[in-house]
């Protein structure tokens, strides 16, 4: 396997992991509160949500976010730019996505479902974006660091 693929599918398997377990808990503790169902609720739908959101990141959202990501940052900008545009963008296509399938999982198609999943969406988003910008994403890039000390993918 090309040394970049296996850093680049590293590297999305770790944000995917450390997102779906932080947004997951988030979730179910809105839902039923700092109980064992919520702890039951993790455990039984973390490895679906994990599978589904690895696929959606892979196959949907980093295509399409790196080619708005030209258009809108361009080279010379500051790298800081460049990590804040690209969590923005990433972070809305994914909290879109993936509140979309929670609204799914959660209630159906019927009941109010574009009320329950605007609702979703607003609630999400900014819990992810600072999961992304605060938690994950820096805590990924020094793990992915240590174990690809001479990786040009997070510098």
């Amino acid at each position: 396997m090309n040394k970049i693929i296996k850093e680049e599918l590293t590297f999305t398997a770790m944000m995917v992991f450390g997102m779906v377990l932080i947004m997951l808990s988030y979730n179910s503790i809105l839902a039923a509160g700092f109980t064992a169902q919520a702890l039951h609720i993790i455990a039984i739908a973390f490895v679906p949500t994990y599978i589904l959101a690895f696929a959606v990141e892979q196959f949907v959202v980093s295509h399409n976010v790196h080619k708005i990501h030209k258009i809108i940052v361009s080279s010379t900008d500051h790298q800081f730019k460049h990590v804040v545009v690209f969590a923005l963008l990433f972070v809305t296509f994914m909290a879109g996505i993936m509140s979309l399938y929670g609204t799914l999982i959660s209630t159906g198609t019927e009941n109010a479902f574009w009320y329950h999943y605007g609702m979703n969406f607003v609630r999400n988003w900014p819990v992810a974006l600072v999961a992304q910008l605060a938690v994950v994403g820096p805590l990924v890039r020094i793990i992915h660091m240590t174990i690809f000390a001479k990786s040009k993918l997070v510098r």
